[in-house]
């Protein structure tokens, strides 16, 4: 066997433990050496000086003081920068949460003009009809948090009598509330702005027949609705729903009149509770961040300076920490300036967390003991280097661009079993058996040249002790001035490469039955086919299916049908001679091979005997279990000369034996 190369850095986890186990029983003979201090450490502790002690007692104050002050300037430089990271993320959350409501606010105002767009392109719209394009709408799904559509009438004072009997006579028809409608609160003397359809109904009947000519803010917002095409009434209380703030919206529309007259004051309009609107546009991730509050601050132009609160949260607390703001966002809707206002929470202020503190001081503790330890500790540390390079799993060779070994640690006796004076002053290929010296020569000639690290596998020539296999690491430092040399690391890998050979044992075998696999099988086989080749003697390879199997493994489990699968192994192999070679490919399958058969006559006698051993009963457990033999049989060299041939042909053979009925055996037909 010749050296392997191989990368540095792979090896398999299972062979590093079997290596390990064997490092660490040649290194505890050394155990003892680090338990004692060496003389070297015990002088030095001894020797101590006074004013050694006072030097190093004053670095170690030195060390801490730079320590706190510096991490102090951290602390600060962190805090400023947390402070500004924190205002910068904030104002993201504040342009995130208005976007997001100004885009609500949006979808309701487009709602209302479609709804405009769609009296314009008409030139009557029925109650049905108004009701239908609401409920295409979807209300609760595509405009969670709008309430209601509306259609309001413009009436004169004089038309009153005569507009609530029309209502009531005609729209009664569509839905009955209309039978008691009317026009409330009376308040005569001025023309009427009458909602006279609203939709969906339910829990909004109530608004049916109100004046909003009756409330300032309302005539207000009638007024700029006709003259902009569109307006939003300051904070009002709905008739249906009286304890929660609300917006109106309105658009004008012209339609014909109740009495056949044509009129262009009518308006279309919708309403939202403002909780409403504020729970539907922000996220409830976003609500956490920050309190809210949206106020009024008049109408576009300036016409009314009275500012009204349409939403408020908490209680917002400006103290509680010193750098809290407030960010403002201004929103222009339907003629309203609507001031957003943003305060941070606690959580998204807490800038210096105080797990940075504590960490902050343990490390400028942990660098003052380190200083200290280093400065105090230095010759200790040293001996117990030593100590621990007495005991590692690996020595190491200096050696020069030639190849010769300068010098070997003192761990090399206890690796490779050869003193360091056996390997210094001699190449180093010169110590290995003489089939991998080649290898070894060509893998140190290549890290020289180009400076590639190379890993090698070899068989170490021990002067009284057989051969034992070693790893060397080797890595080109040559042009490095403080080492100068290529340094090879030894490891002892004998065990690692027994385990090798364990494990490909193994893997020529069937891990449940023991039994060759189909590896060992076709070598076996091929070996088997070249004897009978040159002797000219016959061979036969014997497939054999277990029927009734899956039944077992169906009814008893998997490990029942391990047990049986052992069992037929065992019956197998008591059946045959010693040069006849049973194998497992897998499942229920068997293939056997039989090495000399005189005919077809043996071969058929082999089969019946291994058909009759199986049909008797297989006890597991207790309980009896039975199966039967498919056996398929082809001879060498009648079917076949190749295994893979031979192997088609008696399966083949097998299945025309399981088609004919359970437990009959078949020979494979004559070649066309």
């Amino acid at each position: 066997m010749v050296a392997q190369p191989n990368a540095i850095a792979g090896r398999s986890s299972a062979f590093s433990a079997s290596e390990h186990a064997a490092r660490t029983r040649s290194s505890k003979e050394q155990g003892s050496s680090m338990d004692s201090p060496s003389p070297t450490a015990r002088s030095y502790v001894s020797a101590m000086t006074l004013p050694a002690r006072r030097r190093s007692a004053l670095i170690t104050a030195a060390v801490v003081a730079a320590v706190i002050v510096l991490q102090w300037l951290v602390l600060l430089q962190y805090q400023a920068l947390e402070a500004s990271r924190s205002e910068r993320a904030f104002a993201r959350t504040v342009d995130q949460a208005t976007v997001s409501l100004i885009q609500q606010t949006v979808l309701y105002q487009n709602a209302v003009l479609g709804l405009r767009a769609h009296y314009l392109g008409s030139d009557n719209v029925t109650v049905g009809e108004f009701a239908g394009y609401a409920r295409a709408l979807e209300i609760e799904q595509a405009l969670p948090g709008l309430r209601a559509f509306a259609f309001n009438r413009e009436v004169s004072e004089d038309d009153r009598e005569a507009y609530v009997k029309w209502v009531r006579k005609t729209l009664s028809e569509y839905d009955p509330a209309y039978a008691s409608f009317d026009i409330y609160p009376v308040e005569p003397g001025h023309t009427h702005h009458v909602i006279e359809t609203i939709h969906p109904p339910l829990g909004n009947q109530r608004s049916l027949g109100y004046d909003l000519m009756s409330s300032e803010v309302r005539r207000f917002a009638i007024a700029r609705a006709r003259s902009h095409g569109f307006a939003a009434t300051p904070p009002i209380r709905l008739q249906q729903a009286p304890n929660a703030i609300a917006v109106l919206i309105l658009a004008p529309v012209s339609t014909p009149g109740w009495n056949g007259h044509f009129s262009n004051q009518q308006t279309v309009a919708a309403s939202f509770l403002v909780n409403d609107l504020i729970n539907t546009a922000i996220a409830p991730a976003l609500r956490r961040r920050f309190h809210l509050q949206i106020v009024d601050l008049g109408s576009e132009e300036g016409l009314d300076t009275f500012p009204a609160v349409l939403f408020e949260d908490d209680a917002i607390n400006n103290e509680t920490l010193p750098y809290r703001q407030m960010l403002h966002r201004t929103h222009i809707y339907g003629g309203r300036r609507w001031d957003i206002r943003f305060t941070p929470r606690n959580a998204e202020l807490d800038l210096i967390p105080m797990p940075v503190n504590v960490l902050l001081m343990i490390g400028g503790a942990l660098m003052a003991g380190t200083i200290t330890h280093l400065a105090q500790q230095r010759i200790r540390r040293a001996a117990r280097n030593q100590a621990l390079a007495e005991q590692a799993l690996d020595c190491v060779l200096e050696v020069d661009a030639d190849g010769v070994v300068r010098s070997a640690d003192a761990s090399t006796a206890r690796i490779t079993g050869m003193p360091p004076v056996q390997w210094e002053g001699r190449p180093l290929w010169s110590s290995v058996v003489e089939e991998d010296a080649d290898a070894v020569r060509t893998g140190f000639g290549k890290v020289v040249a180009d400076g590639t690290p190379v890993a090698l596998e070899c068989r170490l020539a021990r002067p009284d002790a057989d051969p034992g296999w070693i790893e060397i690491r080797l890595g080109n430092q040559l042009s490095k001035r403080t080492i100068g040399a290529v340094l090879a690391q030894v490891s002892d890998i004998d065990a690692r490469k027994q385990a090798e050979a364990e494990i490909e044992r193994l893997a020529f075998f069937d891990s449940l039955t023991k039994l060759p696999n189909r590896r060992l099988l076709e070598q076996r086989a091929e070996m088997t086919f070249s004897a009978a080749r040159r002797h000219r003697g016959r061979a036969a390879l014997l497939v054999i299916d277990l029927d009734g199997f899956k039944q077992i493994n169906d009814n008893a489990g998997h490990a029942t049908g391990d047990t049986v699968l052992a069992t037929v192994a065992t019956r197998l192999q008591l059946a045959l001679r010693d040069s006849d070679t049973v194998a497992r490919l897998g499942g229920d399958e068997f293939v056997i091979l039989l090495g000399q058969p005189a005919n077809e006559v043996d071969v058929r006698t082999a089969a019946g005997r291994l058909t009759r051993d199986l049909a008797l009963p297989l006890n597991v457990d207790g309980r009896n279990w039975f199966v039967r033999a498919s056996i398929g049989m082809a001879m060498f060299p009648d079917h076949g000369t190749s295994f893979a041939e031979l192997l088609s042909r008696a399966d083949a053979a097998m299945y025309r034996s399981k088609r004919s009925g359970s437990g009959l055996n078949t020979m494979a037909g004559p070649l066309p």
